[in-house]
């Protein structure tokens, strides 16, 4: 049986078809990897006899990526299209005084990203509108006094020479929507319910779009998810796991095969994010504890920032009502999410009210933060602190 604990819905809905795993030795704590197991011993009818599964995946091919995916990358390039113009509003060179500037951008489009963004984290979308529509009007401040304390105003403002947007609460706004929604909030979420589906190769197509790849699987042009995933070691993975379950949705008589494949692909995506949080959160302690300058303590907050983005994503996903992720979209829990903002000091009730900002004054408090956040990966994956350490200095692939 997996490891993971809280995979054991997954296992228990594919233990009639033959569920991947057995005791996971890599560290990862994800299922089967593709690597052998069930996907190796073709489909199990109920009683027990090998079913008529005989395909063997090969390398990846895609010739209709472009169709499949359609939906996927156009979601990523509104996606772009957003933080574009964030970040032109905090560099002063396009004009964000509205909310609505923002909403009709999330809002455009079908499929659009407001309408894939998963309800439990819509609220931290608007919180994220408002307090940068806010800073954004308060342009340029010093956000730190003379003594070195955290003195953000009413609004917070741009600070440093790379004018990072920093709320009240020391975050990095633009981040939480641009790393929550390609990540857990968004696409991860937007992949899930595809699964709910009749699912063929366009939608491994799909699926590969949303998790930020192209037709070819490419490790030299990630974007989004994809491009994480691959810096914290999980993109081979992630990568064979998408082959093998698009050579095995060309038939139907792989359907177990395929959904194994599936569950290695969003436990590992899932993971890779949360590993990559694990990451920024020790850059950030480092970075906070030399910081002598403005600028050098802006760029702090802001590797912080895309850290909590990555794996604040996950916080309200609902899971799949059927197919092979049905009933565990995820690993991760509200409460383990809210235990790993709150180490950090993001108060989700209120982004504006985050004690992020004061790490600045404290930056062993920071430290304390980032090791309980690493604590609870831990429990939640089932990791060894041999573990952690690979991600605190990640090998790319």
């Amino acid at each position: 049986m997996d490891k993971m604990k809280k995979s054991m819905a997954i296992c228990l809905f594919l233990a009639a078809v033959g569920c991947g795993g057995g005791d996971d030795d890599d560290g990862q704590g994800t299922p089967d990897s593709g690597g052998g197991g069930a996907a190796d011993a073709g489909s199990s009818g109920p009683d027990g006899a090998v079913g008529a599964c005989s395909v063997t995946p090969g390398a990846w091919a895609a010739p209709s990526f472009a169709t499949g995916a359609a939906d996927a990358l156009a979601l990523r390039a509104q996606l772009d299209e957003l933080g574009t113009l964030m970040r032109g509003a905090e560099q002063e060179t396009m004009t964000v005084d509205d909310i609505a500037d923002l909403t009709a951008l999330f809002e455009a489009g079908d499929p659009s990203l407001g309408g894939v963004v998963t309800a439990g984290y819509a609220p931290v979308v608007e919180d994220v509108f408002a307090d940068f529509v806010a800073l954004a009007l308060a342009g340029v401040q010093d956000l730190v006094d003379d003594e070195n304390q955290w003195t953000p105003g009413e609004s917070g403002g741009l600070f440093g020479d790379d004018t990072r947007g920093l709320n009240t609460g020391g975050l990095e706004v633009r981040q939480l929507v641009d790393k929550g929604v390609f990540a857990g909030a968004g696409m991860y979420a937007y992949a899930l319910g595809l699964t709910e589906g009749p699912i063929g190769e366009s939608t491994i197509d799909a699926l590969a779009g949303a998790w930020g790849s192209n037709e070819t699987l490419a490790t030299d042009e990630p974007t989004d998810s994809a491009n994480y995933s691959f810096a914290m070691g999980f993109h081979a993975e992630i990568a064979e796991a998408l082959t093998r379950a698009r050579a095995f949705a060309a038939d139907d008589a792989c359907a177990a095969e395929r959904d194994a494949a599936l569950v290695t692909f969003f436990r590992a995506w899932e993971q890779s994010m949360v590993a990559r949080t694990v990451y920024y959160g020790n850059l950030a302690a480092g970075l906070v504890a030399a910081a002598a300058t403005d600028t050098e303590r802006a760029n702090a907050l802001h590797e912080l920032s895309e850290g909590i983005g990555l794996t604040l994503g996950f916080h309200g996903l609902q899971d799949p009502a059927s197919g092979p992720l049905a009933g565990a979209g995820r690993v991760l829990t509200d409460a383990d999410v809210e235990a790993i903002a709150a180490a950090l000091g993001v108060d989700l009730a209120d982004l504006g009210a985050s004690t992020t900002g004061e790490f600045l004054e404290d930056p062993a408090a920071l430290q304390i933060g980032v090791e309980s956040v690493e604590a609870t990966v831990i429990e939640v994956f089932d990791l060894t602190p041999a573990d952690i350490l690979t991600y605190r200095a990640p090998t790319e692939g």
